[in-house]
């Protein structure tokens, strides 16, 4: 059976009427110069001519108050808005965990989160060594405690669990955050440390912190050694090249800056 479109229905509606105001003005107009022409009660066709333009100028208001507004133009939900829906429903969160390397392993973590009220908004996975590293942004109902989610993940099979509140910049894709940050880093707007920040939440060091939790070794582009640092959680290979390459760009994008300058 076909279904009728009201939205439309309206439209054409509102066409038609205002397709038979212009008739209807245009034969009241007519019928006034006739009589107007043959000298016929000419103060009365003026009062009368008056009186329908008033009255069809009521009727149109009251059809056009009468009409549902249309809703606004949608348009692309930004992080934060987003992010008004997940708090809303709860608290955000972002989760990571490593799993085993078998098939089913991520559809049983879900049902887990599932069965807790727990909603996967976003989810990662690097592969690892040992088995393969997921990263999962979550909505969790308020009643829940990080203790709560961490039990949960757990009891889907994911081990070494580490949670950590989220908030807007998380929702962002992180292939769009990482070209983001490398274009606003070749443009000079951004320095390579403050890239990494945003990137991994990790500061780029040129010596290892005596006390930092977890260490990542990279290498500058005239093959100094660097290194990446940061409290939690530990860095993914995945990470590791992600710093890496944007190190290697910089690089390669100021040396051509160089050439081409020395060139003229």
């Amino acid at each position: 059976m076909r279904t009728i479109d009201r939205s439309k229905a309206a439209h054409w509606a509102t066409d038609l009427i205002d397709v038979a105001a212009v008739f209807f003005a245009v034969g009241t107009a007519h019928l006034f110069v006739t009589l107007l022409g043959e000298h016929a009660h000419g103060a009365a066709m003026l009062t009368a001519s008056g009186a329908i333009l008033i009255a069809g100028a009521l009727l149109r208001r009251r059809w056009t108050r009468r009409r549902p507004s249309r809703p606004a133009r949608s348009r692309h939900a930004t992080p934060l808005d987003l992010l008004a829906v997940g708090a809303g429903e709860g608290t955000l969160m972002r989760l990571r965990t490593t799993l085993p390397d078998r098939p089913g392993t991520l559809a049983r973590l879900s049902a887990r989160l599932a069965e807790r009220g727990i909603n996967i908004l976003a989810i990662q996975i690097h592969p690892a060594e040992h088995g393969a590293v997921d990263e999962l942004l979550v909505v969790v109902p308020r009643e829940l405690t990080e203790a709560d989610l961490t039990e949960a993940v757990e009891a889907g099979g994911g081990g070494l669990t580490e949670v950590s509140h989220a908030d807007a910049h998380d929702l962002v894709d992180p292939a769009t955050r990482a070209l983001s940050v490398a274009r606003q880093t070749v443009a000079g707007t951004t320095t390579p440390d403050q890239a990494i920040r945003r990137l991994l939440d990790a500061e780029l060091t040129a010596a290892p912190p005596p006390d930092a939790a977890h260490v990542a070794a990279l290498h500058s582009a005239d093959g100094r050694p660097q290194f990446l640092t940061r409290p939690a959680p530990a860095f993914t290979p995945t990470e590791v090249s992600r710093a890496q390459s944007l190190i290697d760009l910089v690089a390669a994008v100021r040396s051509a800056s160089t050439a081409a300058r020395d060139g003229r």
